[in-house]
């Protein structure tokens, strides 16, 4: 079997220095073909807050992944508009990508939390097996627990759950933090890649008046 793609999916908005970090870790830790970097049109679990415009989302991305390997950007999911299913995106990409290639799909623990809502969620798994990060819960011990505690999931589906987890640190990173910072006119430039706090910064993005 060939080497696994990695889809990446999210708003980034705007894509943070972990939304550039903590893919390309998990891809050399599954030694995967390449990464697939998917931004949302708007994810259905945020219809009451939509992002802002994809080009500049886009554009933003594109600075913050420069210069990593095998790694390319789908606009799939804005060309298609309207709410962002994983499942069509990855209907999509499993007719056009060999299928000698497995699809792995990386989320936060945190998402794995509510993952049952998800649309089709369990034919998601069947075609793109998970790899969880840790994002609030630092050990399997405590991703266990708050699953068991959330409801909705089986011993099983806990167990597998551990299983797709893969032992990363969290980096404390959030892109809601990011916009609020910048709102207050307070310094992000620890949370960016300096190419994409310059674009923010000239094109005035998340600022009071935006």
């Amino acid at each position: 079997m060939s080497k696994p793609v990695l889809i990446f999916g999210g708003s980034f908005d705007p894509p943070t220095i972990a939304h550039r970090v903590q893919p390309s870790r998990v891809a050399e830790m599954i030694d995967a073909d390449r990464i697939i970097y998917v931004p949302a049109a708007i994810s259905p679990h945020k219809l009451d807050h939509p992002p802002l415009d994809s080009a500049h989302r886009v554009a933003m991305l594109k600075l913050a992944i420069k210069g990593l390997p095998d790694t390319v950007i789908s606009t799939i999911e804005i060309e298609r508009e309207g709410p962002s299913y994983m499942i069509d995106t990855l209907r999509s990409f499993r007719r056009h990508i060999e299928d000698a290639h497995p699809l792995r799909l990386l989320i936060g623990d945190d998402q794995a939390m509510a993952f049952n809502r998800w649309k089709d969620w369990s034919d998601i798994i069947e075609l793109a097996e998970p790899i969880v990060m840790p994002r609030l819960h630092p050990t399997a011990e405590s991703m266990a627990m708050a699953l068991a505690s959330q409801g909705g999931w089986s011993d099983g589906e806990i167990s597998r759950w551990i299983d797709w987890r893969i032992d990363l640190p969290i980096m404390d990173v959030e892109a809601t933090i990011i916009r609020e910072r910048i709102a207050r006119n307070e310094a992000v430039h620890d949370l960016l890649a300096p190419d994409v706090s310059d674009y923010i910064g000239s094109n005035l993005l998340y600022s009071s008046t935006d």
